[in-house]
């Protein structure tokens, strides 16, 4: 390249070569445009202003939430863009390369030709540097989806298929879609599965409106309905005191497994059917995350910013009402904090100085914290760990070809109201609950327009459970009292 101009054209200068580089680099086809290679040049620009228009396009009509949500659920359509788009950036690379060879200098001096192949060697890297890892988080994303959504079978609380329909709306023939969110304590050196946390969260589908409710772990005497195989060992009821909790059904299913044949996961569908009879409402869909991935998800996310209300021990073991002395680790001061995941796993389970109620106004307020304080550009950059996590920690049945459709559900909930009303010991009495009147609550929360604060149907208010006095263990503190009723989860902390 040391002779006359490709071109056989005047005597170009290396300035002229770094210019056009540089404009071919970011206006793909523009520097061989104007160095007489029109043809080639003037398509490069013209697929290049083509692809940017439509996807600008395709964004500003969807939404970038939506426009990411359809990408992110599809992801072997992500695979074949990102296919398309390394073979874009190679064409990108050649026609670099191209640009650098036609506006070659004229009799360059050393210096000259080594500093041009430099420069055009790291355009063709900075073009090619997004592919690789592009390529890796497109396949862990892609393998994530497939292992996560892995568990087809989608059964409602009487055991019928959702019904989802297809198209721009595939909600219409289902109202309302409602799922189970199960935080379990399973770990090592502890055996069974206790259901530490359950939430039901109901979706009205064309408003995107929400209510979750919070079941006690501790319920007694919970019914199982003709649909669940454990009616056939307890035909009245999981009724044995305290002993025969609710957050102990998924271990009976389990111990009873022959009940439920060809079921994979007989202790979760033990659970579904018995929340799915104590609220009244079909369950159409599971989540499960236990102790271990709630933690690793915190620490995936960079930590959340809690205001805590009250004083919280880590650790604490309590025997006969006494907290047993040297089994709390630490505390959790009141006030702002920042925290880990395994600050914040104990902030959300903790009990020994309060009680299950206020364990789950916390679970509330943690749940929200998390909400608002998902960064799409952090989430992007964490996404491997979060990835790894969801892989390796969390468990739904929700298949994968209904993910389109949950794209669809996520815009509207996003707009739409999400409450909270969680059953406290001011609403049921755990020991001896009313589910006849517990229905009727979650009837009136779904309503099309609920009050907030009251957490029984009009006319009924006299058949609220009287407050069950709660007791804490000796020398605990004053705790904050959680609000109780039908509340927007942003207040309920």
């Amino acid at each position: 390249m040391t002779g006359a101009h490709p071109d056989g054209g005047p005597r170009r200068g290396l300035g002229r070569l770094v210019g056009m580089t540089t404009l071919g680099t970011i206006l793909p086809g523009s520097g061989l445009l104007l160095s007489n290679r029109r043809v080639i040049g003037g398509t490069l620009l013209a697929l290049f202003v083509a692809a940017v228009v439509a996807a600008a396009a395709y964004v500003y009509v969807e939404g970038p939430t939506d426009a990411a949500l359809y990408l992110g659920v599809r992801p072997n359509l992500l695979l074949a863009l990102v296919g398309v788009g390394i073979a874009a950036l190679i064409v990108l690379a050649i026609s670099v390369v191209h640009t650098a060879v036609v506006n070659w200098p004229t009799r360059p001096q050393t210096g000259k030709r080594v500093f041009a192949s430099l420069f055009t060697t790291i355009l063709v890297l900075a073009i090619m540097a997004p592919a690789a890892p592009a390529l890796q988080y497109v396949m862990i994303h892609r393998d994530t989806v497939s292992s996560i959504f892995a568990h087809g079978g989608i059964r409602r609380g009487d055991g019928a298929a959702t019904p989802l329909g297809s198209g721009e709306d595939a909600w219409r023939n289902v109202p309302r879609v409602n799922v189970m969110l199960i935080g379990s304590d399973a770990y090592p050196g502890r055996p069974g599965i206790r259901t530490d946390s359950m939430i039901v969260a109901s979706i009205d589908t064309r408003t995107g409106n929400s209510v979750l409710f919070g079941i006690p772990r501790n319920l007694e005497k919970v019914p199982f309905g003709p649909a669940n195989p454990l009616s056939q060992v307890y035909p009245n009821g999981y009724d044995c005191g305290d002993k025969c909790l609710l957050n102990e059904v998924w271990n009976e299913g389990d111990k009873h497994k022959a009940l439920f044949p060809g079921d994979p996961m007989p202790g979760l569908t033990a659970t579904r059917l018995t929340l799915s009879e104590i609220l009244g409402i079909g369950i159409d869909y599971t989540v499960v995350i236990d102790i271990r991935g709630f933690s690793a998800l915190v620490d995936a996310m960079g930590g959340v910013d809690i205001d805590v209300k009250e004083r919280i021990p880590i650790g604490g073991k309590v025997e006969n009402g006494r907290i047993v002395p040297g089994s709390i680790s630490g505390w959790i001061e009141p006030g702002p904090q920042h925290m880990d995941g395994y600050t914040a796993m104990w902030y959300s389970r903790s009990r020994a100085t309060t009680d299950d109620f206020n364990r789950m106004a916390r679970q509330r307020c943690m749940v929200g914290a998390l909400v608002k304080q998902v960064n799409p550009a952090v989430m992007l950059e964490r996404y491997p760990a979060l990835a790894k996590v969801a892989k390796d920690h969390v468990y739904t049945d929700v298949p994968e070809q209904h993910l389109g459709a949950w794209a669809q559900l996520v815009s509207r909930m996003q707009e739409g109201k999400i409450r909270s009303l969680p059953f406290t010991n001011k609403i049921v009495k755990v020991t001896d609950p009313d589910f006849d009147h517990m229905r009727e609550i979650v009837q009136n929360a779904i309503s099309p327009a609920p009050a907030e604060g009251t957490p029984t149907p009009s006319g009924s208010g006299t058949r609220t459970q009287s407050p069950t006095p709660t007791s804490t263990p000796s020398g605990s503190p004053t705790t904050h009292e959680p609000k109780q009723g039908l509340v927007n989860v942003n207040d309920a902390c």
